[in-house]
């Protein structure tokens, strides 16, 4: 039993024509090889684009009027988050 070469099958679908590497992912799941946790965190995350939005929502709900009363100097944390969200959407 010899083990195949990764390398060499990864770089011949690479160089394969889309038609080609749809016909090898039909078949790889016809195998019964299906995507994992991190394939399908990537596509609904960060593929979409959601995961910028999210964190920066995040960020800027850690700046809520309470702390920023408390300390003013979260102003610019803030700021810049909100910065970050209109830097992203225009880039999206």
């Amino acid at each position: 039993h010899c083990a195949p070469d990764v390398h060499a099958i990864k770089e011949a679908l690479a160089l394969a024509l889309p038609s080609v590497q749809s016909q090898m992912e039909n078949l790889a799941v016809d195998m019964g090889y299906t995507p994992g946790v991190l394939a399908l965190f990537y596509k609904v995350a960060i593929g979409s684009g959601v995961a910028p939005l999210v964190i920066f929502m995040g960020v800027g709900a850690m700046t809520d009027f309470g702390p920023l009363l408390a300390n003013p100097r979260t102003l610019l944390l803030g700021a810049a988050a909100q910065f970050g969200i209109f830097a992203t959407v225009l880039g999206a």
